[in-house]
């Protein structure tokens, strides 16, 4: 029969090795994007790169549960904006809040922008749960007159990247929150009323299948 205090020392021993894994594949992932290495993940962690393959199976599961989570996170966000009784802050603070997300991760840059890669189902579900929050925010905003007619929940989506590679340009500094200055400019370009017709189309959902 087993001693029982050394199964729970391995079985607390694979929660920690676990835990570990999935703290260094976030910070690898948001520092280099989703080419990291299993090396490299299982050395942040401070374990052998058998060890993630007998925790998670592959590196792709372990950076898919990791993007699960952050999306979890974004999704948790978008509910607590919605539960904000003045509808204008509440979709600039998520607009702010997922440019942040972006300039946090490029992992979830990667993934968010990645429109021909078929998504795990999980990614895919919060995706879908994502737009509809974001939906939710721009009808609310829409309704009360603070969001400009033209602008579309599309456009919230696509205006959230505004604040990636806004670092630097021909000499210029940005400094590490110029970002928030670049998303606050172009939230106070969906304010209603808008001055300057939006030219082109809205964008659209990315079709796979074509």
């Amino acid at each position: 029969m087993p001693d029982l205090d050394t199964t729970a020392d391995v079985r607390a021993d694979a929660r920690r090795n676990r835990r570990q894994l999935i703290v260094a594949a976030r910070e690898a992932i948001a520092s280099r994007g989703l080419d990291v290495s299993a090396l490299d993940i299982a050395t942040a962690a401070g374990v052998g790169v058998g060890t993630l393959y007998r925790r998670f199976g592959t590196k792709d599961s372990l950076l898919d549960a990791v993007v699960v989570g952050l999306y979890d996170e974004m999704l948790d966000s978008a509910q607590e904006c919605l539960r904000i009784e003045d509808p204008w802050e509440g979709l600039t603070r998520f607009v702010m809040e997922l440019a942040g997300a972006h300039r946090d991760s490029r992992g979830v840059a990667e993934v968010t922008a990645a429109c021909d890669l078929p998504p795990i189902p999980e990614i895919s579900e919060r995706t879908k749960a994502l737009q509809d929050a974001v939906i939710q925010l721009t009808d609310r905003a829409h309704t009360a007159g603070a969001l400009r007619a033209d602008v579309t929940w599309q456009d919230v989506m696509i205006g959230s990247r505004a604040g990636l590679d806004t670092d630097h340009c021909l000499g210029v500094d940005a400094g590490p929150d110029g970002w928030r200055r670049v998303i606050t400019l172009l939230i106070d370009g969906m304010r209603s009323p808008g001055y300057t017709p939006l030219s082109g189309a809205s964008p659209h959902l990315h079709d796979n299948n074509s």
